[in-house]
């Protein structure tokens, strides 16, 4: 049952970029970008404690019209802290009460290079549910996400938003990790394929109508070197609607994650 939901919902994420890359009204503007996240998370105690904290750090270039020189710009900087509780062997709930986010706009096309960055404030509740078979080892994210955006917007044209905006997103996100040398994810020295797939809806009084705004596929192949530790380095496309719901930013490059992750180290014992 577990993986006729995980295909499901795999296949719901698919037919949603079909269905929109093949509306004739829509442009797709091309952006080659550099992602990179390192992520670090332990329990508070070594006893028998179920509380966690997790830490995210993202930093992200990209490149601009005629040039793909992903490392050319900025794209987005932020750092995201998290307070868990593993509820079960396969669920942990966790919650991000505030975190910092400067992002650019995406630099497809000459008139956005006159576009200011956006400092950002999001709190975050995100729900992580494993589920295995045989060497397939899956993940269900859900996250729920209020943002404020545009902190900084007294300096924006006056044609645009002259305040702060407040918006809701959903997130669900659908990953896949595959060992190719042995047949649990968790043994050390461990390489193995990592493909996910993920949906984000927006909504509030604060935000447009362009309501399913990001639609991102990762393939990647990853390496535990330690219990606790692991990398990723792979490719990311991802599809970014704008207001217009007529334009549609193409982001496509390489993505690099550095896990350090004791949760892993112990997570039999939890």
């Amino acid at each position: 049952m577990r993986v006729l939901i995980a295909l499901l919902g795999f296949l719901a994420l698919q037919s949603t970029t079909m269905l929109r890359a093949q509306s004739d009204d829509v442009e797709f503007l091309d952006n080659r970008v550099f992602y990179s996240r390192f992520y670090v998370a332990d329990f508070f105690s070594d006893s028998t404690s179920k509380w966690v904290w997790e830490l995210d750090a993202v930093y992200r270039t990209q490149s601009t019209q005629n040039n793909n020189n992903f490392f050319s710009d900025p794209l987005r900087a932020s750092v995201r802290p998290w307070v868990g509780y593993q509820i079960t062997k396969q669920t942990r709930i966790s919650v991000s009460p505030i975190a910092s986010f400067n992002s650019a706009p995406r630099f497809s096309q000459d008139i956005d290079l006159d576009d200011p960055f956006e400092r950002e404030l999001r709190s975050t509740l995100q729900i992580n549910n494993y589920a295995y078979y045989n060497r397939f080892n899956f993940t269900h994210r859900l996250r729920f996400e209020s943002r404020w955006r545009g902190l900084d917007n007294a300096d924006w044209p006056e044609t645009a938003w002259d305040h702060p905006r407040q918006n809701f997103r959903a997130r669900y996100r659908l990953r896949t990790r595959i060992p190719l040398n042995n047949d649990y994810f968790f043994t050390n020295n461990t390489w193995y394929i990592c493909q996910y797939s993920e949906l984000h809806v927006e909504f509030g009084r604060d935000f447009g109508s362009n309501y399913f705004s990001q639609n991102r596929h990762y393939l990647g192949i990853g390496y535990r070197f330690w219990d606790w530790a692991r990398m990723e380095i792979g490719y990311i496309q991802q599809f970014n609607t704008r207001e217009n719901n007529v334009q549609v930013d193409v982001s496509r490059g390489i993505m690099v994650y550095v896990f350090i992750d004791w949760l892993s180290n112990t997570q039999q014992r939890k």
